[in-house]
């Protein structure tokens, strides 16, 4: 039990951590964008990935929410 109650620490601290990586990488997207004047395709595109990469941080918390409460249920 200890030791599956640590791997989905460990999961919740990875997932923490690429979603402050993800928002760190969508304002140097922005703030490169403004800069370097990236057409707004390319920005497009950019943002779609850091949304995918929100979306699958919430579809893994999610999971591993969903995880827990079967643990607590029996």
């Amino acid at each position: 039990m200890t030791q599956h109650d640590d791997k989905l620490s460990r999961d919740g601290r990875r997932l923490a951590l690429i979603s402050v990586a993800g928002a760190f990488s969508f304002f140097g997207i922005e703030a490169g964008g403004a800069y370097f004047g990236w057409p707004n395709q390319i920005m497009g595109l950019l943002e779609l990935g850091i949304a995918a990469v929100f979306l699958w941080v919430f579809i893994q918390a999610f999971r591993m929410w969903r995880l827990r409460q079967s643990e607590k249920d029996g």
